[in-house]
């Protein structure tokens, strides 16, 4: 009798603690890629169709304020999975696609494994860009279950990395590489969120839905390629894309429905940055309606994002909200909502604002960094460091607009720039980025250095072309007499990928050369490292030269600076007219960098004649 009342008991605490497991919500974050800012009917385009997620919309709390704390992939989702800014979070920049280089350190603290500690079953399918090592990869940062792609894009169908050689197949499930010629990806997401849902439906889970859609390579089906035939090229193989979304959204919804999962899921709903205008993806196709900039920049079409909660089961439904939100603040709201604390992050529970609309944003300051650009937000003034608009909406003088002051509530599209009209302003938010223990001295503009050359007048020709993305103003801004800053992408530096540059100066005349001085530049996390080495020969006729003196050079071992350096290059007694100047580029990124074997950047300004 004993033993039964004791089993009698067992069985009744387990059935408790059963019941209890599942009033806590289940947990699903759906996470885009590059789609851009207004890419949602229910966010003002009129030429999708995106029924499901509007529904989604509907039937919960939709930002128009909200914001990525980085306009790039890996920063992105490591900020979102950490509530901490990129730089904070240990992933400023993309990870490496290549098997092997690691990625977010481990010793950050992800959302998955705050919610294993409480009781749930975490799981990641999608996308991952943030390591590809054992450790760094989905199982090593706290998910029970993986299935995805390790790099930061794939073809859909070969599960091949999409960018460059060589063909590297990627596709992973718990940390092993599996094979599934042929299927279509975003159907093999759908069937193996269905799976992990099913498995775990008895029990609390945590499901990261890292969707690699509508990141190019472009691979719609015929469905929706039919459905936005009248469109034109490359809106319409990017809107079916976001219809594919769509779709595979609506078979998640049905499926939390039909195990009667729907009323206690919270569903969260977010782009990781505005849309892309990079080559592979033909130049553009997504929409950023009224703001300027795209993904990589930190204008608000770069940066702010479409984002939705929904929890029928406690939230509002059919609601705005308009104040400042950001990607890290679903850590701490979504640890509110299943009623546990979270410690030590950057990110604020959006709770108390998505359920009181009066309450003001607790993001009264904030701060970006991404590449040479940076950015501060204050209320409505939007300060941004040496700007970039992919889009090309308005001009950006290279001299002028290095620092760009905006007022958002004014003027959202961000294409006056204010500075001059408000130096107080300006001064007030270039000290509250200072504040920022990730800011730096280097990061604020300085008066370019001029440098005096005899070739100020000469002919400068390239054997190799630059690279689309970084001419210059020119050939010639490489014997202005004035030297770039610290950033890259100030206008007056000069970049190649992977490429040398070869230049030939032309003085006119015969003069006599006492040293050729070349400025270099360095920027590690934006995969730019001093040359390998730098030659330079001369010549009278200019068919006969002299033999090359070489001045051997190398990365510096140094991830976290952007520096210059000017290699002289001196030789006596040298009287010539042409001048030859080889800057070799090191190729690769080096061993000791996360893009190890990847291409590697060169960049050049200023070449001086004294």
């Amino acid at each position: 009798m004993r033993k039964t009342r004791f089993i009698s008991l067992v069985c009744l605490c387990l059935t408790f603690q059963l019941v209890r497991a599942q009033q806590k919500p289940n947990v699903i974050i759906i996470l885009t890629d590059d789609q851009g800012s207004i890419d949602l009917n229910s966010y003002g385009s009129k030429d999708l169709y995106t029924p499901n997620i509007d529904e989604l919309a509907s039937k919960g709390v939709k930002f128009t304020q909200f914001y990525a704390a980085a306009p790039l992939c890996s920063p992105s989702r490591a900020s979102m999975l950490t509530g901490l800014n990129p730089h904070a979070a240990g992933l400023p920049g993309n990870a490496s696609s290549m098997r092997g280089t690691r990625g977010m350190p481990t010793e950050k603290f992800t959302i998955a494994e705050a919610m294993k500690e409480v009781g749930y079953t975490t799981g990641h399918i999608g996308k991952w860009h943030l390591g590809f090592t054992p450790e760094t990869m989905p199982n090593g940062q706290g998910f029970d279950y993986s299935f995805g792609h390790m790099g930061g894009c794939i073809d859909n169908y070969s599960h091949f990395f999409y960018w460059n050689g060589p063909n590297r197949h990627d596709l992973f499930e718990n940390g092993q590489e599996v094979w599934e010629d042929g299927h279509y990806f975003p159907d093999l997401m759908t069937e193996k969120a269905d799976e992990f849902i099913a498995q775990n439906q008895d029990t609390p889970f945590f499901l990261y839905y890292a969707i690699n859609l509508p990141h190019y390579p472009l691979q719609p089906t015929a469905k929706w390629r039919e459905y936005y035939a009248d469109l034109s090229k490359p809106r319409k193989d990017y809107a079916a894309f976001v219809s594919t979304i769509d779709e595979r959204v609506g078979h998640l919804m049905n499926t939390l429905d039909s195990l009667n999962l729907r009323e206690n899921t919270i569903i969260v709903f977010q782009s990781d940055h505005g849309h892309s205008v990079e080559d592979r993806a033909f130049r553009g196709g997504g929409n950023s309606g009224p703001y300027r900039g795209a993904k990589m920049s930190l204008f608000e079409g770069g940066i702010r994002v479409p984002a939705i909660i929904s929890y029928p089961k406690q939230i509002p439904v059919n609601e705005e909200r308009n104040q400042v939100a950001l990607n890290i603040d679903w850590f701490p709201t979504i640890m509110d909502y299943v009623g546990e604390e979270s410690k030590n992050l950057e990110g604020k529970s959006l709770r108390p604002l998505i359920e009181n609309p009066s309450i003001e944003t607790e993001h009264q300051v904030f701060r970006w960094k991404q590449g040479v650009s940076w950015a501060v937000r204050k209320g409505d003034w939007k300060l941004i460091g040496f700007p970039q608009d992919p889009t090309k909406k308005a001009v950006l003088d290279p001299e002028n607009d290095v620092l760009f002051l905006s007022n958002l509530a004014e003027d959202v599209r961000e294409v006056e720039n204010l500075a001059s009209q408000y130096p107080e302003k300006v001064k007030e938010l270039l000290g509250e980025y200072m504040k920022w223990e990730f800011a730096s001295t280097e990061d604020i503009p300085k008066e370019r250095e001029w440098l005096a050359s005899i070739a100020r007048s000469a002919e400068l020709s390239l054997a190799e072309k630059p690279s689309n993305k970084y001419p210059a103003q020119g050939a010639k801004s490489l014997h202005d007499e004035k030297l770039g800053s610290r950033q890259f992408n100030d206008g007056f530096w000069m970049g190649f990928e992977e490429d040398n540059l070869t230049a030939t100066i032309d003085l006119g005349e015969v003069q006599q050369i006492e040293r050729v001085v070349i400025g270099t530049l360095q920027d590690a996390a934006s995969w730019i490292f001093f040359p390998e080495y730098v030659e330079v020969s001369w010549s009278v006729d200019g068919k006969n030269y002299s033999q090359p003196k070489r001045i051997e050079v190398g990365a510096l071992k140094d991830a976290g600076r952007k520096l210059i350096k000017r290699i002289s290059v001196e030789q006596e007694n040298v009287h010539s007219r042409f001048i030859k100047v080889l800057v070799k580029n090191t190729g690769k990124c080096p061993t000791w960098h996360m893009g190890a074997g990847q291409k590697a950047w060169l960049f050049v300004d200023e070449i001086t004649v004294q």
